[in-house]
């Protein structure tokens, strides 16, 4: 008896991460589509004649289209599914390269980046409820995060494919990537929590047994049943995400957390790293340099994600805000110097890549986790479609406007005072991040709605 419990335990597990990992290539896809425009950049200004100031606009339609489509991927989430709506990523995705692999023109490149702002509305908006919806309290603590893991691969991958092959060939190879998602992730079972949401109460039975590997699961359903009626039962348009208390904290703790996200400057990094490295000069490629901080990201996010765990939600971030804005404030004073020509820096041009990877393996304890966990986590079900698009549309504004001030004040003053600014904001989230920031480390979906509230369960 013993053992055929312990088998079914492995079994259990093994279906989550299988359904975890399907669901999380859409991740890959996106973070190699934004990853993208470092290696591109350089070639497209040499190779294509485009300029810094057009290309400039790379960071800001996509997440314009973000905000855009948000509303629309939210109401599909609620409509045919998490499942359904995810697999049009893939589509989008796979329209995305396309455009690369044929683009003669600026315009062909920005249409790639609404494409991109498009997968990421969907991603964002569907991909965290799916992660949180399918897993157990301590299996959503462990694989939760996914959505941020596979991106890191998807920008490493994309470093390196882009640095060493031509836009054209590099559209081809990703091609892959979309089309690799497709065929997974269409094995996958809807999740139990939208399938009862929509009265398919054998669907979620079915999708329980596929995804916990045994079929005695009339006992978890009973209780996602009892715990989606009691959210559903809760008004749950528009007005209630504001005029209820649990809701407006809840939405408060999102926004938050995202906004810390955009202004740790992570997204303008990514985007411009082989240009900034380019700048700061250095016996390494910038290329290479670019490659280097994307594997930090890869391989140390998988650490930090067991350190997450066991630090819990609040302290990840202090300790992660922390941590970055020191290696900022490294970079804008070396940039300084090195603008104003006050110190010969020769001896210690390797400090820029140096610094950045001590800022990827903050990033990846806190930042690069947590925000993407609490949007998955935090919200209700009756009033998640409705804050979904709200903090996706937040993101997607801040991150239009934060990127576009990173090309800015490096243009108008230097690289320095980009560094500088995202230094200051850190540290700010820091501290705030120690009083706003919920502790939701090993609570079911509905301990943490109770929590809220304010009742202690």
């Amino acid at each position: 008896m013993t053992n055929i419990v312990i088998s079914q335990l492995k079994e259990k597990k093994i279906a989550q991460v299988i359904a975890v990992i399907s669901a999380s290539i859409s991740a890959f896809a996106s973070g190699s589509l934004w990853a993208f425009q470092s290696p591109a950049i350089p070639k497209l200004i040499a190779e294509y004649g485009f300029t810094i100031e057009q290309l400039s606009y790379f960071t800001v339609i996509g997440p314009v289209a973000l905000v855009l489509t948000t509303p629309i991927f939210c109401k599909l989430g609620d409509k045919i599914g998490r499942k359904y709506t995810l697999l049009l990523t893939g589509l989008i995705h796979l329209s995305g390269w396309l455009a690369v692999i044929f683009a003669k023109n600026i315009w062909i490149f920005y249409l790639n980046r609404i494409l991109f702002g498009m997968g990421d509305a969907c991603i964002y908006a569907i991909l965290p409820a799916y992660l949180a919806e399918i897993t157990t309290a301590r299996m959503r603590n462990l694989f939760g995060n996914m959505l941020m893991i596979f991106s890191f691969y998807g920008q490493f991958f994309s470093n390196c494919i882009g640095y060493y092959f031509s836009i054209p060939t590099t559209g081809m190879i990703m091609l892959a990537v979309p089309l690799l998602f497709l065929t997974c992730f269409t094995f996958m079972p809807d999740t139990p929590y939208f399938l009862v949401m929509v009265n398919n109460t054998e669907g979620a039975k079915r999708s329980l047994q596929q995804l916990r590997g045994i079929q005695n699961v009339d006992l978890e359903l009973k209780q996602i049943t009892q715990d989606v009626n009691r959210q559903l039962s809760e008004s749950g348009n528009l007005k209630d995400l504001f005029a209820i208390k649990s809701n407006r904290k809840a939405l408060f703790i999102a926004i938050f957390s995202r906004s810390a996200y955009q202004l740790s400057g992570f997204v303008a990094l990514v985007a411009y790293s082989q240009y900034v490295f380019q700048e700061a000069g250095g016996t390494i490629p910038n290329g290479i340099s670019a490659m280097i901080v994307s594997l930090i990201l890869c391989v140390v996010i998988i650490f930090a994600n067991v350190i997450s765990d066991q630090l819990g939600r609040k302290k990840s971030m202090v300790i992660s805000c922390s941590g970055c804005g020191i290696a900022l404030l490294g970079e804008a004073i070396y940039f300084y110097l090195q603008k104003n020509d006050i110190v010969d820096l020769t001896s210690i041009n390797w400090f820029p890549v140096a610094a950045l990877v001590f800022y990827a393996l903050w990033f990846c304890v806190g930042l690069g986790i947590v925000p993407t966990l609490i949007a998955g986590e935090i919200f209700s079900t009756s009033i998640r479609k409705h804050a979904t698009s709200i903090t996706n549309v937040v993101f997607g504004i801040y991150a239009s406007i934060f990127t576009k001030v990173f090309q800015l004040l490096m243009t108008g003053y230097g690289l320095w005072a980009p560094f500088l600014f995202f230094s200051v904001c850190l540290f700010i989230h820091a501290i705030a991040s120690h009083f706003i920031i919920l502790e939701t480390k090993a609570k079911t979906l509905e301990d943490i709605q109770q929590m809220l509230k304010g009742n202690k369960k």
